[in-house]
């Protein structure tokens, strides 16, 4: 059944006062959701933070968030560590390796900061040899997945790349990537940042190792909350690179001799206490999306994605870079001007989208909360930035 806008517009009222088109930063946050915060905040405000029953509740609302992201990316809920973001997640991934001299790290001249950050700082205290693949903004999947797949060799260890290119709005086709580093003793780890919330994403037929989603993106979760999948295979060869109480079996597995035993689950990989409000907000987010119908979503962020690059491909002096074949991103440029100062404009006339840079681009990012309006408000927004050049 198609999605009724109207209403989940009212749900979502950001959306409302402007043009929004940013969920790649962040999505708009549902009623639902600040409400469960401020149930929650209400509560320790009242009841305070400790007394029968609400650590046991607290592990309850996080046991169930676990299965939400489990079912989102078609894991099983001991395959899933909650985490604050998507580099918490790829941290976790890429420091959880147990590197030997000799050793590469594969990723693109495209990767996030959240993700490339993480493999130069272990390549610098491992002496890990990087391989940076250049891609071009212009490349599209299939093209980028064959770069990737060129340059693993016998001592990759990890491939490290985004599902979704947080700058060009590619989509890259995991499968032949981890068929190819896993046929030579590698592994690989996913930047899931534009990914998961947008497209349809089962991580078992993707057969990756580690796929790392946020929550404030696509998910239209509060920020300070995501998941990590990690491979079932891989739980116990994954080293811990922090550790506490929540990693531990149980609070009493371990000895003042160095001896200690970790958890079974992916819940090994958490540490500590995470603020109750944003995991009730997150758990609210994901069940309104489980409400509303994935199928649904990913239908609808499809069409109008699509309509938005149409539409900006229609408008002379915008160069469109994303390929049709698209999750929820388009980038692109407007003839002599600078991308900086052309999201600026854009946002004094209600248009929020952002720029990236190296290469500046503009990226608009649609959602299935976003009407045939806004895509027209941003078109007629880009022909005004136009006509002051």
């Amino acid at each position: 059944m198609p999605l009724d806008i109207t209403a989940i517009r009212r749900e979502v009222p950001a959306t409302l006062t402007s043009a929004y088109l940013n969920a790649g930063t962040n999505g708009p946050l549902p009623r639902g959701a600040a409400a469960a915060i401020a149930e929650a905040n209400q509560s320790q405000l009242s009841a305070g933070r400790i007394g029968p029953g609400i650590y046991e509740k607290s592990v309850a609302v996080s046991d169930d968030l676990r299965s939400h992201f489990a079912r989102l990316l078609g894991a099983d809920d001991d395959e899933i560590a909650l985490t604050h973001h998507t580099t918490d997640g790829m941290n976790i991934a890429i420091w959880g390796q147990r590197y030997q001299v000799g050793d590469e790290i594969v990723t693109t001249s495209l990767e996030h900061p959240g993700g490339f950050m993480p493999v130069y700082v272990a390549a610098k205290r491992y002496g890990v040899t990087v391989r940076v693949v250049p891609v071009e903004i212009t490349d599209d999947g299939v093209t980028t997945a064959e770069k990737v797949i060129a340059a693993i060799t016998p001592r990759t260890r990890l491939v490290v790349v985004s599902h979704v290119s947080w700058k060009s709005g590619v989509v890259l086709p995991l499968t032949p990537i981890a068929e190819k580093v896993h046929a030579l003793g590698g592994l690989l780890a996913v930047d899931a940042a534009q990914s998961a919330g947008a497209i349809a994403v089962d991580v078992r037929a993707l057969d990756v190792d580690y796929y790392a989603i946020p929550g404030q993106k696509w998910l239209c979760g509060p920020d300070g909350v995501g998941a990590l999948y990690v491979r079932q295979e891989r739980l116990l060869e994954t080293q811990q690179t922090f550790a506490g109480f929540a990693a531990l079996r149980d609070g009493a597995a371990y000895d003042n001799g160095g001896n200690y035993l970790p958890g079974l689950t992916a819940k090994r990989f958490e540490v500590g206490t995470v603020y109750p409000p944003t995991l009730a907000g997150m758990l609210a987010s994901l069940q309104w999306l489980e409400a509303l119908g994935h199928t649904a979503i990913y239908d609808r962020v499809q069409a109008i994605t699509a309509h938005c690059r149409e539409t900006m491909a229609a408008i002379p002096g915008v160069t469109v870079y994303t390929p049709p074949n698209q999750a929820g991103l388009t980038s692109f440029n407007i003839e002599g001007v600078d991308p900086v100062q052309a999201a600026a404009r854009l946002g004094e006339m209600g248009v929020l989208i952002r720029s990236v840079s190296n290469p500046n681009l503009l990226r608009v990012s649609t959602s299935f909360y976003n009407d045939e309006s806004d895509v027209e408000k941003l078109r007629r927004g880009i022909e005004e930035i136009i006509s002051e050049r």
